[in-house]
Formats: structure tokens, sequence, C-alpha cells
């Protein structure tokens, strides 16, 4: 299949490769991918280096920090594209890069819009409890979010669904969404646009690594969600033991309810992890590792030990410290 127009993609993630290698492996015609330079990760928890990728494919790359760069501009416009899939990019593109394409850009988003505007979307859509969710592709604006919409794709959420599940899933329907439109604008059928109501807006909040913190007097279903939510191929959930930061990528109820313990304590210990007392319940906190990733040896933890730290406690070894 032949393309007759420039079509080019832009992103940097590991949902970007698997989309990029869909649309190739379905005879797709990508003139360029616009992309971070290789080793451009440390505001990306997702990165994926794609250089590689289309180079095999023969698919011209223009690499870039800043999309809406005059630099970056400049060379868009040495191109000369038509279109542009959005396959995953967190920066706003403004009305210089989005007039570089003589047709339009097509944003997406895993959500079901105007539901769910805003950042961090797929760990939202966990700590949401949603059952399904979609992806939005729309016609991109200057806003967030904010465009026509073309379609959306819907699909069901099983219960307990980590992250990179749900990534799983987002990455195969961005696949099909796109391979959609580009049949569609290489056959020269209409593609029709619709309004979002606003009446069904809502935007959700920027996430760091630091919300993964694990604290001990919430309740047991926030946890238990917490950490589904964060783990691959985000920075997970953690907390702090014998001055170090732990992270724990995987959780369970606890079925038998005969332990009991103060917040926080380490009751009993398995093949996989820990069981640790929270404010309603207890819950088994598994794959414990460093902080770098690398996994941590079970006999670490002792039963009867707290995690995390006493505040109060903090507060007053540092004020003894400076003889206050």
């Amino acid at each position: 299949m032949e393309a007759k127009h420039k079509i080019c993609c832009i992103g940097a993630n590991l949902e970007s490769f698997e989309c990029l290698r869909y649309l190739v492996d379905q005879g797709c015609s990508i003139h360029t991918l616009i992309t971070l330079p290789s080793g451009q990760s440390k505001h990306v928890s997702d990165y994926y280096d794609l250089h590689d990728f289309c180079k095999i494919h023969k698919i011209n790359v223009l690499d870039t920090t800043n999309v809406n760069s005059d630099e970056t501009i400049q060379e868009m416009k040495k191109i000369g594209p038509d279109y542009l899939f959005t396959l995953g990019w967190s920066q706003i593109f403004k009305a210089d890069f989005i007039a570089c394409f003589s047709k339009f850009v097509v944003g997406t988003h895993p959500s079901k819009l105007p539901h769910g505007r805003g950042r961090a979307p797929l760990p939202w859509t966990i700590l949401e409890d949603l059952r399904t969710s979609a992806v939005s592709f729309f016609k991109i604006d200057t806003g967030v979010d904010t465009g026509k919409l073309i379609f959306q794709r819907e699909f069901d959420i099983p219960p307990r669904t980590y992250v990179k599940d749900l990534y799983s899933e987002v990455a195969k329907q961005l696949g099909l969404g796109f391979h959609e439109i580009y049949k569609s604008i290489i056959g020269k059928e209409s593609i029709t646009f619709s309004t979002q109501d606003e009446k069904g807006v809502t935007i959700r909040g920027k996430r760091t690594p630091a919300d993964g913190l694990l604290e001990f007097d919430k309740k047991i279903g926030d946890i238990e969600k917490l950490i589904r939510a964060v783990a691959e191929p985000f920075p997970g959930a953690y907390c702090y033991y014998k001055e170090e930061k732990i992270v724990f990528w995987e959780v369970e109820f606890d079925e038998e309810d005969i332990y009991f313990g103060t917040l926080g304590q380490i009751l009993q210990k398995n093949k996989k992890g820990i069981l640790v007392q929270f404010f309603d319940g207890k819950l088994w906190l598994n794959r414990p590792s460093h902080e770098k990733g690398n996994a941590k040896d079970l006999k670490f933890f002792r039963i009867g030990d707290k995690l995390g730290y006493s505040v109060q406690d903090a507060i007053f070894k540092l004020s003894n410290s400076h003889g206050t």
C-alpha cells in the first residue's frame, strides 16, 4: 500500500513503538518519525528508543526535545508533511507546529473524552477503578485534548488490571485506530469530526514518582489500586525500610485475615513478599526491589519490624542532633 501523502508520526515511548511497528507490519508508508534523541529518557518514564527500528524500516527521523522550537518547525517545513499521527508525546503542540502539516494532526488520548483530559491517563484509569475506557482519536488544536473527535475505540478493563496490561491494550487500540485513519486517507475517504461535549469534561492532574509513596494509614483498597497503577513501566510504589527505598511491584489481598498489628508492621513473609498492616486490613506487598530495580532478598525483611518512618520520632531526633 503506497502512500500518496507524506504521513509522519511522533512518539518516544513503548506505546509509540508498538503502534509504529503495527503500522509498518500492515504496509503503511510512514515518511518521518519525530522523536527524542537517543538517551533522552530523563522525563519519560516509559521511554523507548525508536532509532534502530526506523533505520531498519527506512523511516526518516527528526530528533527534537521541543517540537515548538524554531529549529524543529523549520525542519518540518523542509519535509512538507501532510498528516501527523501522535503515537505518544507529552508536549502541547502550538499553532506554528500544527500549521506545518497541510491537512491535520491526529491526536490521541487513552480515555473516553471529554472525560479524563490531562495527565497520567493510565494510572488515573486504575485509580478511578474504571471498568471500561477508550482511546480517543481527534483533530489536534492548541488546547489539551480538546480537539474535534474522529472516533473512539472502546475496550473493557478486567478487575485488578495492572497498568502494563492496560498499556498493552491501549497500544493495540492505537495501532488499529491509526491504521483505520491511514486507510481512509489513502482511499480518499472523507473523515468526519464531532465537537466534544463540554458538559462531560473532567481534567486529571499531573502525577510524579513521589505519588507512589505507600502510606500505612490509608485503606487497603486505595493502596492496592495505587500499586497496580504505578507498576511497570512506571516508577512503582515505594516506602522506606532500614534506611533504604524499597519498591513493591505487585500486591495481593490477605485471604486468611488471621494476623493483626500496628500500622506498617511486617506480619508475615512468603516466597513472593511480605504481609503488612494498613488502616483497615492487610496486604501482601510482593516483588520488592531496590530503587534501581534489582530484586530485594526477602531475608532482608524481619517479621515484627515496621516499614516507613515515624514523623514525630524523626523530628525529635533531628531536633536533638542540633542541640535544641
